[in-house]
C-alpha cells in the first residue's frame, strides 16, 4: 500500500526556460520524469537537488502531523484499514491555511508589489502584504528584476529566484522570501537549506552580490524580517551545494552537465559533412 508519493520535480531548458510539463502521446501534458530530461538535456532545479539533503525538521513535522491526523481523525463505520490510512496522510498534510498555500499566494502578492506597489484590498493577505511594501520602499533604492529564472548549464542545475535589488546598507542583494509560522517566544528560524538555495542563485548569476533571506510570519502579519548572510557561511554553503549536486548526480545516473541532445546533433552534422567529403574526393 503506498500512501506518500514524492513531489512532482522542477526542470528547465538551458536557457533557463521552465519546463515542468512534456506533451503525453495522448496530446495531452504531464509531469517532465528524469526519461524526457535526459532526451531533452533539461537541467533540474535548485530544490530538485536538494531533494538529496535531508532536512530533519521537515521530517520531524511532518511525522507530527501525521500523528495527530490519525489520533483525531474519525474513523468511519466499516472503513477499510488502506482507506483509513489513506484519509490520514491527506489530512496531515491538510493545513489551516496551507502553509504552501500561504507561500503560493504571498509570493504572487509580493511580485506584484515589486512591479507596481499594489496591494489588492480583496486579498486575504493584504495584511501581509502591506506590510511587505512598507519594507520593499524602505529598503528597495532600485529593483533590478523580481522572479527570474537562471540557468546554468556549465554547473548542471537552474531555478527561480525572487528579487535582486539595490539595498541601501548592502547594496545589491539577491532575495529569497521565506515564510513561516514564528513563535514570539522563539522568533524565526533560519535553515543552511535556505543558504544552499542562495549559493546556488549566486553562482549562476555570477555576481558578488549579497544574499538574503526576508522571513514572513503566516501566523500573524508581523514587519518582514531581514536574515543576511556572511560570505563565510556562503561559501561554506556552496560547498555544501556542490556536494549535493554530486550525489544527486549518482543517484539520478544523469549529468545534466553533459548536452546529450546537442552533442547528438553535433555527431549527425558531422556524419552529414564527412560524407559530403567522401562524395567530393570521389568525384
Amino acid at each position: 500500500m503506498s500512501l506518500f508519493s514524492p513531489d512532482s520535480t522542477q526542470w528547465y531548458d538551458r536557457h533557463g526556460n521552465p519546463c515542468h510539463t512534456v506533451r503525453a502521446k495522448n496530446g495531452e501534458m504531464r509531469a517532465t520524469d528524469l526519461g524526457d530530461t535526459r532526451k531533452l538535456g533539461l537541467l533540474p532545479s535548485v530544490t530538485n537537488i536538494l531533494g538529496v539533503v535531508a532536512k530533519p525538521e521537515v521530517t520531524v513535522w511532518l511525522q507530527e502531523r501525521a500523528v495527530v491526523a490519525a489520533l483525531t481523525l474519525p474513523r468511519l463505520q466499516g472503513e477499510a484499514e488502506d482507506a483509513f490510512a489513506r484519509r490520514v496522510v491527506a489530512d496531515s498534510q491538510t493545513t489551516r491555511p496551507g502553509a504552501a498555500d500561504f507561500g503560493s499566494a504571498f509570493h504572487h502578492g509580493a511580485e506584484r508589489v515589486a512591479r507596481t506597489l499594489e496591494v489588492d484590498p480583496a486579498d486575504p493577505l493584504a495584511p501581509w502584504l502591506r506590510l511587505y511594501r512598507d519594507w520593499f520602499q524602505a529598503n528597495c533604492v532600485c529593483l533590478v528584476w523580481t522572479e527570474r529564472s537562471l540557468a546554468s548549464p556549465e554547473l548542471g542545475c537552474a531555478g527561480t529566484a525572487d528579487l535582486l535589488i539595490e539595498h541601501p546598507m548592502h547594496g545589491r542583494t539577491l532575495v529569497d522570501l521565506k515564510t513561516q509560522s514564528v513563535k514570539e517566544a522563539r522568533g524565526p528560524s533560519t535553515y543552511r537549506s535556505w543558504g544552499y538555495e542562495l549559493a546556488a542563485y549566486r553562482r549562476m548569476l555570477g555576481e558578488p552580490v549579497k544574499c538574503m533571506n526576508l522571513i514572513v510570519n503566516s501566523r500573524e502579519p508581523h514587519p518582514p524580517i531581514e536574515a543576511v548572510w556572511g560570505e563565510a557561511e556562503l561559501e561554506r554553503c556552496w560547498v555544501g551545494f556542490e556536494a549535493a549536486m554530486a550525489v544527486w548526480r549518482v543517484e539520478k545516473n544523469y549529468d545534466p552537465r553533459f548536452q546529450r541532445t546537442e552533442d547528438r546533433g553535433q555527431r549527425t552534422e558531422d556524419r552529414g559533412q564527412r560524407t559530403e567529403e567522401r562524395g567530393v574526393n570521389h568525384g
